[in-house]
């Protein structure tokens, strides 16, 4: 039995040949049909090793779109439950699998921990029932060797106890003895301690109302935690739970696009919060977006609708040079969404997942590239909308 199986067109093979190896190198057994032996039937092999591996890795591009083969392999691992979908192309996976969310890998250059490349080990660690392997460390370098010229690397002897030695070591034993002795007593001596709380201090110093926690009772924060529900808005799909308001604070949990988890308003850039599992920890706040009447809202106010609904603000921002006296009657909000919209008409994909959620719900919006080429026109009104939206907040 294998871990997993890799589904492809062969056109895309030397490519596949990196995520398999990558897969490899998280520890999993992998196999792919590059590995067929010669005295089996395609159609035998391949239903045997997809029926028998825990999770399916399906490569779309635009040549696997088309393909028979890969559909029906991915449409057995959909039936399975074990498809894990990934794109190596600007192409979205065929229906029904468009209904299932992907991993972007366009611009994956094979490190280990890119956002789109975690997405596909989370689904294996699920799929497989174990964490991925981390990359190995490096090596630590050797000390180098010390030598004294004197001895030509030979290393003396020690020469034997004397009973001098042996007199001081006797002396040193018993005052050891002597220290364990009074620290004992000391120790014996000194009150009952409170028995210990489980809640962090740092917790309770930020709790807004200060309930104070009963004594001697094991507690996870205020009487008022825990009471509001929540979402992740995350680009990268989830968003990982932290034993300590810290990103170098130990990893406890993990909280997926769109599964629901609680908290409560706090101060501070990191929030408690506590999935239905029962994991509890601590996540960046930009994160959180509270649910109220099973909806998620934010804080921010609504994006603006555009030129007849379309999402743009200024449609010919990209032909022309804009004046300083036109942008006065925008808001510091349509102001962004212009400056924005430039970048947008070249395919930027967005890492602020609000402008990646305002362009998407347009159909001329496509995003293909994390980097773009301005002309001077555009570059000069990009820099005019910024001015213009620094002084309108």
């Amino acid at each position: 039995m294998v871990d997993v199986f890799i589904s492809y067109s062969r056109d895309n093979k030397a490519r596949v040949a990196d995520i398999a190896k990558a897969v490899a190198a998280a520890g999993y057994d992998v196999w792919w049909d590059a590995e067929l032996p010669p005295h089996r039937s395609y159609g035998d092999v391949i239903t045997e090793k997809i029926g028998s591996a825990k999770a399916a890795i399906v490569v779309w591009s635009h040549a696997s779109v088309q393909s028979e083969w890969v559909r029906a392999e991915a449409d057995v691992a959909r039936n399975q439950k074990k498809l894990v979908q990934t794109a190596i192309d600007d192409v979205m996976p065929p229906l029904p699998f468009n209904q299932i969310q992907f991993a972007d890998l366009r611009d994956w250059n094979g490190d280990p921990a890119d956002g789109s490349w975690r997405k596909v080990l989370m689904s294996l660690e699920e799929l497989c029932g174990r964490e991925a392997v981390a990359p190995p460390p490096p090596m630590p370098t050797a000390a180098p060797e010390t030598t004294t010229p004197s001895t030509d690397r030979q290393v003396a002897p020690a020469p034997p106890k004397s009973s001098s030695t042996a007199l001081k070591l006797a002396w040193a034993l018993v005052g050891v003895a002597v220290i364990a002795i009074g620290l004992l007593a000391w120790k014996l001596l000194q009150p009952a301690a409170e028995p210990a709380r489980t809640m962090p201090e740092t917790i309770a110093a930020s709790s807004e109302k200060g309930v104070a926690a009963t004594p001697g009772v094991a507690t996870d924060g205020p009487a008022e935690a825990f009471t509001l529900a929540a979402v992740i808005e995350d680009p990268d799909g989830f968003t990982n739970i932290r034993s300590g308001a810290s990103t170098q604070a130990a990893i406890v949990g993990k909280v997926l696009e769109g599964e629901k988890f609680l908290t409560y308003k706090q101060r501070g850039p990191w929030w408690r919060v506590r999935k239905a599992d029962g994991t509890t920890g601590f996540m960046f706040r930009k994160y959180i977006r509270l649910v109220e009447g099973g909806v998620a809202t934010s804080s921010a106010p609504p994006m603006p609708t555009g030129v007849g609904g379309s999402g743009v603000v200024i449609p010919d921002s990209s032909d022309r040079a804009l004046t300083a006296d036109e942008l006065g009657n925008y808001s510091a909000l349509e102001l962004r969404i212009a400056r924005n919209e430039i970048f947008a008409r070249r395919g930027l994909r967005f890492k602020d997942p609000a402008l990646s959620a305002h362009f998407t719900q347009f159909s001329w919006y496509r995003p293909t590239t994390k980097n773009v080429s301005l002309s001077p026109t555009e570059q000069a009104n990009v820099d005019l909308l910024q001015s213009a939206e620094t002084a309108a907040r």
